[in-house]
């Protein structure tokens, strides 16, 4: 019983540290240049709203890319659900700013 407690215990761990690590490699500058600028600035507005002036919440921020929205196509289909998690977190983390 203590091996199956210590053995989850290290893929739980593992897990958890190995997230980040798969974010880390996701270059959201390249995604955001790519898929984003067009319509996208930091701080004002273009064709969609600046990141500053999007929705807070990350449930929403995400099924919108992933659903698109009025204007906003969908990336569901184009971006790994991985990256787009990193662009929610580089989003949010820009409207902290």
């Amino acid at each position: 019983m203590k091996k199956t407690i210590l053995s989850l215990a290290t893929v739980a761990f593992c897990a958890a540290i190995a997230q980040p690590a798969m974010a880390d490699d996701i270059d959201v500058g390249k995604i955001f240049s790519k898929r984003c600028k067009m319509c996208h600035s930091f701080d004002h507005r273009k064709v969609g709203p600046a990141f500053k002036d999007m929705h807070k919440d990350p449930a929403v921020l995400k099924a919108t890319m992933i659903h698109g929205r009025k204007m906003m196509p969908k990336w569901g289909s184009r971006l790994s659900a991985a990256e787009i998690d990193a662009m929610v977190a580089f989003i949010i983390s820009k409207q902290k700013d």
